[in-house]
């Protein structure tokens, strides 16, 4: 027994079905792009995190750079012993601009080693211009006059 549909319900039914289509493939493309932009931005964000960890690597490189001309320079100058190591890879600012301290030390001794900076380009050594060495206990081993 076929059943044959009036002429109004089979439009009906044929909206309803184009309806739903458009509301199926409306929803996989929204979801599509959803995932595409997540993807997008996961991308970005961690293209930015890397910019930044490369930034911070270049300062802290920079500041390591500090501290171990400020060690070579002493050592140069005979007040510090050429097996003393940077204690810290972090440079101190003082008071004064463009002063800094670092600390070396050995197995027995520990100094307070403060530089000038005379320039940017600190894998040369005229850049940096010793100042001062102390030990912990606040004895000066050498002091630049002016």
């Amino acid at each position: 027994m076929s059943q044959t549909l009036e002429p109004r319900t089979r439009a009906w039914l044929t909206w309803e079905w184009r309806a739903a289509l458009i509301t199926v493939i409306g929803g996989a493309l929204v979801a599509i792009a959803l995932i595409g932009y997540m993807q997008y931005r996961t991308v970005s964000e961690q293209r930015a995190i890397a910019a930044q960890r490369a930034k911070l690597n270049s300062v802290v490189q920079t500041a390591a750079q500090v501290c171990t001309s400020a060690l070579a320079a002493a050592q140069n100058f005979g007040i510090v012993p050429s097996y003393a190591k940077p204690l810290s890879m972090f440079p101190v600012a003082t008071q004064v601009k463009g002063r800094y301290a670092c600390e070396g030390a050995t197995t027995v001794a520990r100094y307070i080693i403060a530089v000038d900076l005379l320039c940017r380009e600190l894998k040369n050594p005229r850049c940096t211009l010793l100042y001062s060495v102390q030990q912990q206990d606040g004895t000066v081993l050498y002091k630049r006059r002016g």
